[in-house]
């Protein structure tokens, strides 16, 4: 084949669409990243209460029951005797990690640390069984969701973008 002299071949260089899946796999690494914090707040299988010792290995605390409906009064102390402030949740809280449902009754006010606690809880009824467990709650879990939804929507909006600017000028130049 030959060719007129100052006439060149051109080149396939889509450097659009190479930035619009740079872009697509960076939000995805980004949202991972932002997503590997709700790993530690899944809940995790509480304990029974028992003897009302209780090692903590998350931050928080969540006093759960297996019985719908029940409304003990619960005081917790830390590892130093003081004081565990905790309130009763919103709306009714109930989850499931690998085979009863727990109906969350309390949590503590503010994240304690891992710690070992003590948690004592009365009701009418004795034969109900109360569990004890890390705090989890979408409360806790819903600002890391939300960063890592926005950051993988915005990589996808900015992806989409480069692709359809990219076909408009391969149309234009046609």
């Amino acid at each position: 084949m030959s060719m007129s002299p100052g006439v060149r071949t051109p080149v396939s260089r889509r450097p659009l669409l190479w930035i619009a899946a740079a872009c697509f796999a960076i939000g995805i690494v980004v949202s991972g990243i932002f997503m590997m914090p709700m790993l530690g707040m899944i809940p995790h299988e509480p304990v029974p209460l028992g003897d009302g010792v209780v090692q903590l290995e998350y931050e928080g605390l969540t006093i759960s029951t297996t019985a719908r409906g029940q409304t003990p009064t619960c005081q917790a102390k830390d590892a130093t005797g003081a004081d565990i402030p905790l309130k009763g949740p919103l709306k009714r809280e109930n989850y499931s990690v690998s085979g009863p449902s727990y109906y969350v009754i309390a949590h503590s006010r503010s994240p304690i640390p891992p710690q070992t606690v003590t948690v004592t809880c009365t009701n009418a009824d004795n034969t109900i069984r109360y569990y004890v467990g890390d705090r989890a709650s979408v409360d806790t879990m819903l600002p890391a969701l939300v960063k890592a939804l926005g950051s993988f929507g915005l990589a996808m909006l900015i992806s989409i973008a480069l692709v359809v600017i990219d076909v408009v000028r391969r149309r234009r130049a046609r």
